[in-house]
């Protein structure tokens, strides 16, 4: 351990940026990186927890904010295994030293010098072995490349050459679409991580030979969709897709799975509100799986554009939050005021033409508490307040 690093670990715990204020106070040190380090550590403590250790490198903030958790690198790791894969879009190194755990051999590959170097002193310094450095292009290595690979995997940089956001595609580095015939002539199989932001039914239409999805939740948040591709890939509407809620381990905590076909064809029954009231889990909802959902279930949908669902009896073990139903009323505050005597509830909105903040600051309510309110449009077309407490 160097000097440095030893300075970093021991002031881990201080406020970065008055760190950085206080530079005159250690001439002799880079201040400014390392106060970008602790703030780095703070980040990957969360994030990527097992690498929460002295003497790791973080470049620049973008490689951290693109880079994989260790939830979802560890449930892409345990979908495959092999005796040799690619990392073509290296970052950080985060998915590739899970997928280590699971493959004889994996190539690590990254264009930018700083974010290669880096990683390359971080995957050794924690002890990743059967890894392969390249530095350079994904599509040089390809082309370059005399190997066939068990598996392939791209995380395409969402970052435009002005630095903005981008998700589309054809706007990501490397373009998959450009080199997705190389990439299946390389290897059988092809993962591809995209944004959440992108719609699914146009990465099916471009991709082509998309033959599984997966939608990953974690944390209450869709992180990442994938895009499993195969020379040999089923007719778009019959690829499956899977929902799934995962935990810190990357195991599956809920799972959801459907067809286009099945969501198209299902016969959902629209119906005002039963006694308990279900609200999908995040994955399921950015997968659209509106009506496969209800029928799965057999349970009622309050509106063909509310994706909020309803029973009678209690149906347990639902990839989904679930309510007991307290009283429906109109978008009233006096209609509330009564229901809710402490003044408190948390507020969601589904097809509504509020928003959450705005029927909080109508109905006069702070957040929080043990009650919670729907506001939602139901299948007569009528704007109601669903009055709930959590099962």
């Amino acid at each position: 351990m160097t000097e440095l690093q030893r300075f970093i670990w021991e002031h881990r715990e201080d406020d970065p940026v008055k760190l950085a204020l206080s530079a005159k106070k250690h001439p002799d040190l880079p201040i400014a990186y390392i106060a970008r380090q602790i703030d780095s550590l703070s980040k990957i403590r969360r994030k990527i927890p097992s690498w929460y250790q002295v003497g790791l490198e973080f470049p620049v903030a973008i490689s951290l904010e693109q880079a994989s958790s260790e939830a979802t690198a560890r449930f892409k790791a345990a979908l495959f295994s092999g005796t040799e894969m690619a990392d073509l879009t290296g970052g950080l190194g985060v998915d590739a030293s899970f997928f280590a755990g699971q493959f004889e051999q994996v190539h690590y590959v990254e264009k930018i010098p700083e974010i290669f170097n880096a990683a390359q002193h971080n995957l050794v310094a924690l002890g990743v072995k059967g890894l392969q450095f390249t530095q350079g292009e994904a599509e040089d290595f390809l082309a370059s490349s005399k190997q066939r690979f068990d598996l392939i995997y791209l995380d395409p940089a969402r970052r435009d050459d002005r630095k903005g956001k981008v998700f589309q595609l054809a706007d990501c580095t490397p373009n998959v679409l450009e080199i997705k015939d190389l990439l299946l002539q390389k290897a059988p199989r092809v993962l591809i991580k995209t944004a959440p932001l992108l719609d699914i039914h146009q990465a099916v239409q471009q991709l082509k030979n998309v033959s599984k999805i997966w939608v990953l939740e974690y944390e209450g948040d869709c992180r990442e969709v994938l895009y499993l591709l195969e020379k040999e890939a089923p007719e778009p509407a019959t690829i499956p897709i899977t929902a799934v809620s995962i935990d810190h381990f990357g195991a599956a905590i809920h799972s959801f799975v459907f067809t286009l076909e099945a969501e198209q064809d299902a016969m959902v029954a629209n119906a005002l509100p039963g006694v308990f009231l279900y609200e999908p889990i995040p994955a399921v909802l950015k997968a659209g799986a509106f009506k496969s959902f209800a029928k799965q279930f057999g349970i009622n949908k309050l509106h063909p554009n509310t994706h909020l669902y309803s029973s009678p009896i209690l149906v347990k073990n639902l990839p989904a939050r679930s309510f007991r139903i307290d009283a429906i009323c109109k978008y009233d505050k006096k209609a509330v005021a009564h229901l809710i005597p402490n003044g408190k509830a948390n507020i969601t909105t589904r097809n509504f033409p509020e928003s959450t903040a705005e029927v909080r600051k109508k109905l006069g309510l702070k957040d929080g508490g043990d009650t919670y309110i729907f506001a939602c449009t139901n299948c007569d077309g009528g704007k109601i307040l669903i009055i709930c407490s959590k099962v």
